[in-house]
């Protein structure tokens, strides 16, 4: 299976399900720590930082920055 097919994978599995339950499953997904489950979580971050703005680019860039800066 190639890269654009498991995204196509990816988001082809959750549509049609509603907010809580993709919220569910970031949440599980962090959570249980799954590994299997991280590229998932990349894929809808890749999908997010595609359809954002530069503002809300830099907001995000910001976030991630202090949490990279303030791991421990």
């Amino acid at each position: 299976m190639t890269a654009l097919d498991i995204r196509s994978l990816v988001l082809k599995n959750l549509a049609g399900s509603t907010r809580e339950e993709v919220e569910g499953y970031i949440a599980e997904t962090i959570e249980t720590r799954e590994e299997e489950a991280l590229p998932g979580m990349g894929i809808l971050f890749e999908a997010v930082w595609q359809k954002s703005s530069n503002s809300e680019r830099s907001s995000m860039m910001d976030k991630i920055m202090d949490t990279i800066n303030n791991h421990e």
